[in-house]
């Protein structure tokens, strides 16, 4: 009787957990949250950051505001999770399937133009540049790997079990030998809350995640 009576009760449990999401809430010292964006900002850049997904993700847009381009080490520039450093660029060449069109066909319509996949190598260049006035997006990590624990309770800076940073390194100089900063956000979760699937959507903010 016992014996048929324990996978009863744990597929009960497994029903009941599947109908919640945890979403944990995002809290930094060095950026501000504008209109549901979470923004770091100086006179030169404005980086705009979005980490809703689910396990969470890295995502952020970096604006030049000044009136020359910027660049971008990505090798000097890093994620950095519970003190662990994840670079931003790999010394790697990836091979991608492309689709190339004529421009007939993209600008114009659909008679007379073609179209054709195929693939090629890419390499990551190691110093992006942002021209004047323009972004560009990075969306390389995740926040937290898969099968993830967080406890459902409010944390501090101190008792978090997530803290992360984006070090960033900048410069007006491709060669980055002069105007050389750093942008250093940090973050942790201070709260993880239990959200009916139902309800994920009125939960949603640049500032949280959601796991299983």
């Amino acid at each position: 009787m016992i014996k048929r009576f324990l996978p009863l009760v744990f597929l009960a449990f497994l029903l009941t957990s599947c109908e919640f999401y945890k979403v944990a809430s995002i809290t930094s010292d060095t950026t501000k949250e504008i209109n549901n964006s979470v923004v770091f900002e100086n006179d030169t850049i404005k980086v705009t950051y979005n980490f809703w997904a689910l396990n969470g993700l890295m995502l952020f847009d970096i604006y030049n505001k000044i009136n020359v381009p910027i660049y971008l080490d990505w090798k000097k520039s890093a994620f950095i999770v519970n003190d662990k450093m994840m670079s931003y660029w790999q010394d790697e060449t990836n091979t991608v399937g492309v689709a190339s069109s004529s421009a007939y066909y993209l600008y114009g319509g659909g008679v007379g133009g073609s179209s054709r996949s195929k693939s090629k190598s890419v390499r990551e260049e190691r110093v992006g540049v942002v021209p004047p006035h323009s972004y560009i997006t990075s969306s390389k990590y995740s926040l937290v790997p898969q099968r993830t624990t967080l406890p459902v309770q409010t944390f501090n800076v101190v008792t978090s079990p997530l803290q992360f940073r984006n070090y960033l390194a900048v410069s007006t100089s491709e060669q980055f030998d002069k105007n050389v900063f750093y942008i250093d956000n940090g973050f942790f979760v201070s709260n993880v809350k239990k959200v009916r699937i139902g309800k994920i959507r009125s939960a949603q903010s640049s500032a949280a995640f959601y796991t299983n």
